[in-house]
């Protein structure tokens, strides 16, 4: 089962919150990318990784991609480096599930020589399958995007489901409301 992720529009302090709640430094932060499996599959979502990835794309030092479509990424490769001066790894889904947790080292590449596993945090943007909890025993912070829900709390913030557990993050709407004058109320209760 998927479910639609509405928070995907306004993505950038979601993530800052996520970060400060698990006390990643943003200049720290390594950002894995499962892509979506593909375009038919998201059909009805207005925001996917690609705007997501637009997005983030000026708050990032390190980024990997994991795809079954690297031909995709390319041309946003291409842009960011030229950009930011940022080249993210960009690799094939099956290279991921090879270099999940199976006991046996897999060939090292620049994603596994990070100093901090704690500071890498995936964004799981498939709709379907299982969630990768096998990046949790690696000491990865994993997110799904569309496979767990996203849920309001009763105060309005955002509850984002966090590996096992769940981080409860602000939400915008609650700091741009102020408190409403209601005159109908002020004259019943004026005696």
């Amino acid at each position: 089962m998927s479910y639609p992720n509405a928070y995907l529009r306004d993505f950038v302090p979601v993530l800052g919150q996520i970060l400060k709640e698990k006390q990643i430094a943003p200049e720290k932060l390594h950002l894995e990318i499962i892509d979506e499996e593909s375009e038919e599959k998201s059909i009805f979502e207005p925001v996917g990784v690609d705007e997501v990835l637009d997005q983030l794309a000026d708050e990032l030092n390190h980024l990997t991609v994991y795809t079954n479509r690297p031909e995709h990424f390319q041309a946003f490769a291409k842009q960011i480096y030229e950009e930011n001066g940022l080249m993210p790894l960009i690799f094939t889904k099956k290279q991921l599930k090879s270099r999940s947790f199976s006991g046996v080292q897999g060939l090292a590449d620049r994603a596994d020589m990070r100093s901090v596993v704690g500071d890498t945090l995936v964004l799981d943007f498939e709709w379907e399958g299982q969630c990768y909890f096998n990046l949790l025993a690696q000491g990865k912070n994993y997110i799904p995007i569309h496979k767990k829900p996203w849920k309001i709390a009763e105060n309005l913030d955002i509850i984002v489901p966090f590996g096992y557990n769940t981080v409860i993050v602000k939400s915008r709407q609650n700091k741009k409301k102020k408190p409403v004058r209601d005159r109908f109320e002020e004259a019943f209760y004026s005696d």
